[in-house]
């Protein structure tokens, strides 16, 4: 921790003229962005990320061990001191691909035990029919300590503005990682005068509709946005199963059996043929999905794990996108370069292709 602070504390006086006027904006901005694109990519060692550029403001002054399912995070520092949370995304390894498909849900408030000297507590949102993915949850817990110290340390010499970021899997942590650190703010935790920015690079679905609530109303006007190549299909995941229990209390659903009952012959049988026809698919969806993306995902979890303790989960699998979008659409002269022919499932989903796309877009 001593050096993190003293990089900060670096950091700090050689740009005090600017420090005070330096100050995150809402909204999406491109040259910002694209310096978020050039930070993620530093994450990967692989030739896929070796044409996209370093970054230019921000220097690397931390990298975190491994923690978790193989999560790791940066601490980088902008000449105009502004730092930046950098989560990465899933590396080939099958332990962090377990983290994907670890995927059912648990409440977005509760603790999580992944040893016995670290329990979990976190408040992610307000509404207590917010649900969210245990596997990029368990991610998030793993890295909360380390992130919180730093972030402390960085706080101390000045540093006010951070931006949280995250591509592909680290994006889906982005997402987590944000609502618990604003969480903790409104609870006095975090100094007020903190400012949170986050970008979200492809990122997943993140947990249910009421999830998505909190999180867009906890980051409404521009303080965070998820950006997607409409040609990537990892946006577009977890798949999504809606059962009548996913919809608020107050609905014409809830009570349908017994007004079915109260209708006609034939009627009532014809009604409730159909009701159960729509009714029983979802939730036998939603059984399958709990036993094989969690129950048995969780017991190939505690393989990696020895001391998780999986939690209780919530009864939904009803995942939906959350925050601002920012579209990169896919046009005709992208697909010459970037072709759905290709034998590689995620051509649209790396960040070469978002880094094209991004590049495209109009100056701010």
């Amino acid at each position: 921790m001593n050096r993190v602070f003293f990089l900060c504390l670096l950091f700090f006086f050689t740009s005090l003229t600017n420090l005070f006027g330096q100050k995150l904006k809402p909204g999406f901005n491109k040259q910002e962005f694209l310096e978020m694109i050039y930070l993620s990519a530093r994450h990967a060692d692989t030739v896929y990320y070796k044409n996209i550029p370093k970054p230019e403001k921000f220097k690397i002054v931390y990298r975190s061990p491994i923690m978790g399912l193989l999560n790791r995070w940066d601490l980088a520092i902008s000449k105009d001191s502004v730092a930046a949370i950098s989560v990465r995304g899933t590396t080939r390894s099958s332990e962090s691909w377990l983290e994907n498909f670890y995927s059912a849900m648990v409440p977005a408030t509760g603790q999580l035990t992944l040893s016995k000297d670290f329990t979990f507590k976190y408040k992610l949102a307000n509404n207590p029919q917010a649900a969210v993915h245990v596997g990029w949850l368990l991610g998030t817990a793993a890295l909360s300590r380390d992130i919180l110290a730093k972030l402390d340390s960085c706080s101390r010499t000045g540093i006010r503005n951070f931006i949280v970021v995250g591509h592909s899997q680290g994006g889906a942590i982005a997402y987590l990682l944000t609502a618990y650190l604003r969480q903790l703010q409104q609870e006095g935790r975090i100094a007020q005068h903190i400012q949170f920015k986050t970008y979200c690079i492809a990122a997943p679905k993140p947990g249910n509709l009421y999830f998505a609530y909190d999180y867009e109303a906890a980051t409404a006007n521009g303080w965070a946005c998820n950006v997607i190549n409409t040609a990537d299909w990892v946006p577009e995941t977890p798949v999504s199963i809606q059962t009548i229990h996913d919809f608020n209390p107050l609905n014409p659903f809830k009570n349908a059996r017994g007004l079915i009952k109260k209708q006609k012959f034939p009627l009532n049988l014809a009604m409730g043929y159909a009701f159960n026809q729509l009714d029983k698919p979802t939730r036998k969806a939603l059984r399958k999905n709990q036993k094989y993306l969690g129950t048995l995902a969780g017991k190939f979890v505690k393989k990696q794990l020895p001391e998780f303790v999986p939690p209780p989960y919530f009864p939904s699998a009803n995942y939906m996108r959350a925050g601002n979008f920012i579209i990169l659409p896919a046009d005709e002269a992208y697909y010459q370069i970037y072709p759905n022919t290709s034998e590689n499932a995620f051509t649209h989903h790396l960040l070469g292709a978002y880094l094209y796309l991004t590049r495209k877009l109009p100056a701010p």
